[in-house]
């Protein structure tokens, strides 16, 4: 089922919405936690932005009842509009767009709405659910934009242990990612990294920007010997359907070097 709440972020001055996915008997369980940013778009397609969510329950229903891995998902709704989302999920400046009202981008958003979910968020999530609280436990989920903030979250802070980073649009700010990489590099973190080769940037219609940035992103991560796996979809576009298909991917990469496979 999923559980509902609204919570105030004080370094954000706004009120954000959670999802939580839990199961109806979560007597004696203790969970595992996936925190999923753009989290209006996790569970419920009535719920998200452009009427398909990833439908992640379905994946861990199957990491519960296959892998015997049980996982509370936890999606993180952004703050709505266009620039909004831009200026919460940016942690660098923006200098490869061709979208005009990005370029009113404020990267302080971004640093609060981090501080806010790292500080507000994880305890709420901690204090009322019976999780694991440790980075090791705690795994963090973001497509496109999303993915760079959290990658930004992963490395920036001692909170996450493994990243999935979706589709990720390094192309925006790519020289200050890999300066902060260089900076803030931690072996012990692990990335999972999914790319669709169908997939296109709006703005640009280059259908080579994801692929190629993330064929960088797993070199870079592999010479500084991170733990991490590109997952390649030959078909995969850039949408919550694309992604859904490959949440189970990452659920294996963080539990399982072998494969599983399941049916949608």
């Amino acid at each position: 089922m999923i559980e509902y709440f609204k919570l105030y972020l004080p370094k954000s001055k706004r009120e954000v919405k959670i999802d939580v996915s839990v199961p109806r008997n979560k007597e004696n369980i203790k969970f595992d936690c996936l925190y999923m940013l753009d989290g209006q778009n996790a569970f419920k397609d009535n719920r998200a932005s452009f009427g398909r969510s990833l439908r992640a329950t379905k994946s861990f229903g199957f990491a519960a009842k296959e892998m015997g891995k049980r996982i509370l998902g936890i999606g993180i709704h952004n703050s709505g509009s266009d620039l909004g989302r831009v200026n919460e999920y940016s942690p660098f400046k923006i200098d490869y767009s061709l979208n005009e009202e990005w370029k009113k981008q404020n990267i302080k958003v971004c640093y609060n709405f981090c501080d806010d979910l790292i500080n507000v968020i994880i305890p709420f999530i901690e204090n009322r659910y019976n999780t694991y609280k440790s980075k090791e436990h705690r795994y963090i989920y973001g497509s496109s934009l999303a993915a760079i903030t959290a990658l930004y979250l992963g490395f920036k802070y001692d909170s996450f242990g493994y990243i999935g980073s979706y589709s990720t649009a390094s192309f925006l700010f790519e020289n200050d990612l890999f300066k902060f990489l260089d900076k803030n590099i931690k072996t012990d973190r692990n990335v999972f990294l999914y790319v669709g080769k169908y997939e296109v940037s709006d703005d640009l219609k280059d259908n080579s920007l994801y692929y190629n940035c993330s064929i960088k992103l797993f070199n870079y991560f592999k010479e500084n010997n991170i733990k991490t796996r590109l997952a390649i979809d030959p078909k995969g576009i850039h949408n919550e359907e694309t992604w859904g298909n490959h949440i189970i991917d990452f659920l294996n990469f963080i539990y399982y070097d072998d494969l599983y496979f399941f049916n949608s």
